[in-house]
C-alpha cells in the first residue's frame, strides 16, 4: 500500500525536473539571443578586463564613501560627455565598397585587446571576418581622418599586411609595401572586388571603384530644429544626413548615389 504514493512522488519530482531544465533551456536562448546585460559586457570586452577594472573599483572604493564612489559625474562631465578615455566606445572605422554588409565597426571589436603591445589582425583575417575571401578582392584602399589615403592592390597583402592600435583607432602596417604607405588614424576602409557589377555610361564599374574615384557629397533631409526657452524666445538649428555619390554624367542631371553617411 505504500508502494504507490512513492511512485507518484518519484514522478512529480522528475516532472519537476523536467520542467525546470526546459526553463533553465529557455532563459540561456534568451540570453544568448538579445545579450542584455551584463551578457553583453563580457562579449564586448571579455572577462579577463572586466575582471582588472573591477579589481580596481574595489580597490578604490575603500578610499571613499560609497555616495561619492559612483554616479553620474564619475563617468560624465557636467555636459553629459563620456570622460572613460580607456574605454573606446565610439571609435569606429567605415568599412565600405564591395563588400557584403558596407557597415561601421567599433575599433574594440577589431582589436578589443589594444593594450597589448603585440596586438594585430591581419588584413585577410578582417576581411574574412566580414564576408570578403583573399581572391576576392581587386585593392582595398585606407582612408585616414586627416585625408591621408593609399590604396595597396592584393597582391601585395599577404599575412604581414595588418591592422594595429593607434591613438585615433588604427593603423596600417605591412612588410611587403614601404614604410611611407603605414597609415595612422584610420578612419575608412574602401575594398573594390574583382567583378564589375555597375555600367555607368557605358562603363563597368562597381561600388568601390567609385568610392575611390571622384565624389561628390549632396545633404539630404535637411530639417530645422528649434527650441523654446522659459522667456518664450526660440532657437535654431538645422541637422541634415549626407550621402556621396559619383559626379553627373553627360545623361545623369544628378550626382550617381552610392554610399549613405
Amino acid at each position: 500500500m505504500e508502494k504507490e504514493p512513492n511512485k507518484k512522488s518519484r514522478r512529480w519530482i522528475l516532472i519537476l525536473v523536467i520542467a525546470l531544465v526546459l526553463v533553465a533551456g529557455v532563459v540561456a536562448l534568451i540570453l544568448i539571443v538579445t545579450k542584455p546585460m551584463p551578457i553583453a559586457l563580457l562579449s564586448e570586452y571579455g572577462k579577463d578586463m572586466l575582471w582588472k577594472e573591477g579589481n580596481k573599483m574595489i580597490t578604490c572604493g575603500g578610499c571613499h564613501a560609497s555616495e561619492d564612489f559612483h554616479g553620474c559625474n564619475s563617468c560624465h562631465d557636467d555636459h553629459g560627455a563620456v570622460e572613460l578615455s580607456g574605454i573606446t566606445f565610439f571609435e569606429v572605422v567605415e568599412l565600405t565598397g564591395d563588400v557584403p554588409d558596407p557597415s561601421f565597426v567599433r575599433v574594440n571589436e577589431v582589436l578589443p585587446d589594444q593594450k597589448n603591445a603585440s596586438t594585430h589582425i591581419t588584413i585577410l583575417d578582417f576581411l574574412a571576418q566580414h564576408g570578403v575571401d583573399a581572391d576576392a578582392f581587386e585593392s582595398i584602399t585606407f582612408m585616414s581622418g586627416d585625408g591621408g589615403l593609399v590604396t595597396i592592390e592584393s597582391q601585395y597583402i599577404d599575412e604581414t599586411a595588418m591592422l594595429l592600435p593607434y591613438v585615433d583607432g588604427l593603423r596600417f602596417a605591412s612588410e611587403t609595401v614601404h614604410v611611407s604607405t603605414w597609415l595612422k588614424g584610420i578612419s575608412r576602409i574602401v575594398v573594390v572586388g574583382m567583378e564589375k557589377p555597375l555600367l555607368i555610361d557605358g562603363e563597368a564599374t562597381s561600388i568601390g571603384r567609385l568610392l575611390i574615384g571622384e565624389t561628390v557629397r549632396l545633404t539630404l533631409e535637411s530639417t530645422d530644429v528649434m527650441l523654446a526657452n522659459d522667456s518664450g524666445e526660440t532657437s535654431h538649428a538645422r541637422v541634415a544626413n549626407s550621402v556621396e555619390g559619383a559626379p553627373s554624367y553627360p545623361c545623369s542631371p544628378t550626382p550617381i548615389l552610392i554610399q549613405s553617411s
